[in-house]
C-alpha cells in the first residue's frame, strides 16, 4: 500500500515514490507512440502513486504537452500533484512568470509546484529567482515553489533570500551510484525542512539490474556506466533482492526512501509503475541498508565532494543556454 508524507515543511502530501516524465519529450531517449504516457498515469494513480514531475525543456515542452493531454483525458488531474520546472536560463521576473504561464498553458492547469531547474549563472543573484517564485505563489500562479540542481551552499543562500514562503524541495540527482548531495545538500535540507527530490534514482536503469547502454541517454552518461560495471554493488544489490523477493529496482527505491528523500524514476513501461510502487513495502533493515552504504562508499565523493550534477551551467550566459536548448530543441 502506498504511504505519503509532506514534502518539506509546509509542502502537500505527496507520495513515497513519484514518477518522472523526462522519457515523454527527451531527445535522448527512444519513444514512439505517446499512447503509453495514459498507460503510466493510469497504472500510477491505480496504485496510488500522486506526484508527477517535467519540465518545460523535455523535448521543448512536449512532456508538459502530453502529461497535460493523458490527465485531462483521464479525467484525473485532480488526483495527482504536478510539478514542472522553468529553465535555468528564466533569471527576470517577467520571464520567470512568462515561464511557468507556458507551463500553465502547456499542462491545460497550473502545475502545483514550480521549481526553478538549475541555478543561475554566477553573476545573477539567487535572491532574484527566490523571491520571483515567492511572488508567482503569492499571485497564486502555482501553489508551491522549489528547487532543482541547488548545491548546498546556493541552497542556504536561497534560504536566506526567501521573505514570506520557502521552498518546499530541492530535486538533485541522487541514488546509490551519486550520492555527493550528502556531503552538503542533505545537510542544509534537514536543517531547513527542504524535501529532497531524486531525480534519475536507478541511474538510467543500472540499478535497476540493467548492464548494457541501449539509449543515447545511457551511452552518453559516465554515471550509467560505472554503476551498470559495478559488479560487486550489482551483485549486493541482487542478494538483497532475492532476500526481500523483490527486484533490484524496488531495493535500489527503497534505499532512498530509507534515506529520506523521493524518488522519482521514470519509466515508458506501466509495467514498471508497480515495481516502482513496491518499493515502499521494502523496509530494508540497518544491516542492509549499511552493507549498501558501504558498498557505495566511493560514489559519496567520486562524482565531487559536493553536489556539481549541472553546475557548468552557472558558467554560460543565458542567452547562450537559450539559443543552446533551442536549437536542439529541449533536451
Amino acid at each position: 500500500m502506498m504511504k505519503y508524507k509532506n514534502l518539506g515543511k509546509n509542502g502537500p502530501k505527496v507520495s513515497l515514490v513519484g514518477l518522472g516524465f523526462w522519457q515523454a519529450g527527451g531527445r535522448q531517449w527512444k519513444y514512439s507512440s505517446p499512447n503509453w504516457i495514459k498507460e503510466v498515469v493510469e497504472a500510477a494513480h491505480a496504485r496510488g502513486i500522486n506526484f508527477l514531475d517535467t519540465a518545460e525543456i523535455y523535448g521543448n515542452g512536449r512532456s508538459e504537452q502530453l502529461l497535460g493531454r493523458a490527465l485531462k483525458e483521464l479525467g484525473l488531474r485532480e488526483e495527482f500533484i504536478v510539478a514542472s520546472k522553468i529553465a535555468g536560463y528564466r533569471v527576470i521576473e517577467w520571464d520567470i512568470m512568462k515561464g511557468i504561464d507556458g507551463i500553465t498553458r502547456r499542462l491545460g492547469s497550473k502545475p502545483d509546484i514550480v521549481q526553478a531547474h538549475w541555478p543561475p549563472p554566477i553573476i545573477v543573484d539567487v535572491c532574484r529567482i527566490v523571491r520571483s517564485l515567492e511572488k508567482a505563489v503569492i499571485m497564486g500562479k502555482t501553489g508551491y515553489y522549489g528547487l532543482s540542481n541547488y548545491p548546498g551552499n546556493l541552497l542556504s543562500k536561497a534560504l536566506e533570500c526567501s521573505k514570506r514562503i520557502e521552498p518546499v524541495s530541492n530535486q538533485i540527482q541522487y541514488h546509490l551510484g551519486y550520492r555527493s548531495g550528502e556531503n552538503d545538500v542533505f545537510p542544509v535540507a534537514e536543517r531547513s525542512g527542504v524535501g529532497i527530490l531524486a531525480w534519475s534514482p536507478l541511474a538510467k536503469g543500472a540499478l535497476a539490474g540493467l548492464r548494457e547502454a541501449k539509449d543515447p541517454a545511457q551511452k552518453r552518461d559516465p554515471v550509467f556506466k560505472a554503476v551498470a560495471r559495478d559488479d560487486r554493488l550489482q551483485k549486493t544489490l541482487d542478494t538483497i533482492a532475492r532476500k526481500y523477493e523483490t527486484s533490484i529496482a524496488s531495493v535500489s527505491l527503497a534505499w532512498i526512501i530509507a534515506k529520506g528523500a523521493i524518488p522519482i524514476p521514470g519509466t515508458r513501461k506501466p509495467m514498471r509503475v508497480k515495481e516502482y510502487a513496491l518499493a515502499v513495502d521494502v523496509e530494508l533493515s540497518s544491516e542492509d541498508i549499511n552493507l549498501l552504504d558501504e558498498v557505495t562508499r566511493v560514489y559519496v565523493s567520486r562524482w565531487g565532494d559536493s553536489y556539481r550534477a549541472l553546475q557548468y551551467m552557472r558558467y554560460i550566459p543565458c542567452l547562450f543556454q537559450r539559443l543552446a536548448i533551442k536549437v536542439m530543441r529541449g533536451v
